[in-house]
């Protein structure tokens, strides 16, 4: 009896799992979900697997809520004697888009990117949105800290489906479902729809044209703190027609300084030159959210090399003073502006719930152009808290990593 029993504890689970499996056109993958450390991450993708979380359709603005990853192709790979890993979770194919709104990230684990776990794939800290990658048969220490890690795969046959989605290349594998099962009293008792995420809605209010001047959304209720309205524009309502109309998108922040709760109220859409035009609207609410909506008359603090590196934004919010203060010797201070990191242009800053991007043009610094992603993770009245990932430019190689660290921004 005693031997029956050690053998019925052997083949008990040993913790609380809760399994995905990812039914791809190279087999079967299941992941032993970790929504003790990473509950946001892991509710996020049950969520928008099974079709309970509402997203949005990047080609269009339409809210759906059917499963968001059946269908979807593993679009990017790395096969490498130094990089192993398969990525996938965009609707477009091409890494650029998501579920129409980000979380942040989770790093209250002691869990590192060894091989074959799953973790959440971004453009910067706090950016985590749909797309999510694979480690292979390498550990990815660097990854460590930037990605947030919200499956384990430890079954050896899923871990073999793993290598042939990595050998396939970018788009030889198709996700066709993914299913969940829950083993224990613990696992059943995670609500994924507890979680504190992001919620997608249509924003109510009214539409007011002026023929050939301007077409306005007046916003009724008002949207605040943490809430993003987002337009997509056709004349046409035909596929591929739609087009995001980036300047129309309102990200009310939090107010440094103020006492009253910032509001939006209208949204300008277009000029109303066309004879007729089409828009899909949507809001994302973004709980706990702690980005500023701008930086003019703000200070972004970096800690760099054992120096301090700081961007005093002047009213313009595109422009302002850079000083940078060595551990030792004199300070270089000159003055920046904001740009295109692809082509030079000048550029406002871009923020969203949890982070804020901006490339910076410094004469005066070498590197000369630095290109800063914040991801913002507590504040104060007066101080937004978080971290940061910056890259330099190098006219050989492009863009390369420069710097991680703390930041801070101030008024």
């Amino acid at each position: 009896m005693r031997f029956l029993g050690f053998l019925i504890a052997l083949a008990c689970p040993l913790q609380a799992d809760l399994i995905a499996r990812f039914e791809t056109t190279q087999g079967n993958v299941d992941v032993v979900l970790q929504y003790e450390t990473a509950p946001q991450a892991v509710a996020n993708f049950i969520t928008l697997a099974q079709g309970s979380r509402p997203w949005v359709d990047s080609s269009s603005g339409r809210i759906r809520s059917d499963p968001f990853y059946n269908g979807i192709k593993i679009h990017r790979t790395a096969n490498s004697s130094g990089f192993k890993f398969a990525q996938g979770g965009s609707p477009k194919g091409d890494g650029s888009d998501g579920p129409g709104y980000t979380f942040k990230d989770e790093f209250n684990s002691p869990l590192t990117h060894v091989p074959y776990v799953l973790s959440m794939a971004n453009a910067g800290p706090n950016t985590n949105g749909s797309q999510f990658f694979f480690t292979g048969s390498l550990s990815q220490p660097t990854f460590n800290n930037v990605h947030t890690i919200f499956g384990l795969v430890t079954d050896p046959a899923s871990r073999t489906v793993v290598d042939a989605m990595i050998t396939a290349g970018p788009n030889g594998t198709t996700i066709n479902n993914v299913t969940f099962t829950r083993t224990d009293g613990a696992a059943i008792a995670f609500d994924e729809q507890t979680q504190n995420l992001p919620v997608i809605t249509c924003p109510g209010g009214k539409l007011v044209v002026t023929p050939g001047v301007s077409a306005i959304w007046n916003l009724n209720p008002l949207i605040s703190t943490g809430e993003i309205f987002h337009a997509y524009y056709s004349t046409t309502m035909s596929p591929g027609s739609w087009v995001e109309l980036d300047f129309a998108q309102l990200h009310v922040g939090i107010s440094q300084g103020a006492l009253l709760t910032p509001v939006a109220t209208a949204a300008p859409l277009d000029n109303a030159a066309a004879p007729r035009a089409f828009y899909n609207l949507y809001v994302a609410d973004h709980p706990g959210s702690v980005a500023p909506s701008y930086l003019n008359n703000r200070t972004v603090t970096l800690p760099l090399g054992g120096g301090t590196l700081r961007y005093v934004f002047d009213n313009s919010g595109i422009a302002g003073t850079t000083t940078f203060t060595p551990v030792s010797g004199d300070s270089i201070v000159g003055p920046f502006t904001t740009i295109n990191p692809s082509n030079g242009d000048p550029l406002a800053p871009s923020t969203d719930a949890h982070s804020l991007v901006f490339t910076a043009d410094t004469p005066a610094l070498d590197p000369r152009y630095l290109w800063i992603k914040v991801g913002c993770d507590s504040a104060t009245n007066s101080l937004v808290s978080g971290r940061h990932s910056t890259q330099y430019y190098d006219g050989f190689f492009g863009w390369s990593p420069f710097a991680t660290g703390p930041a801070t921004i101030t008024r």
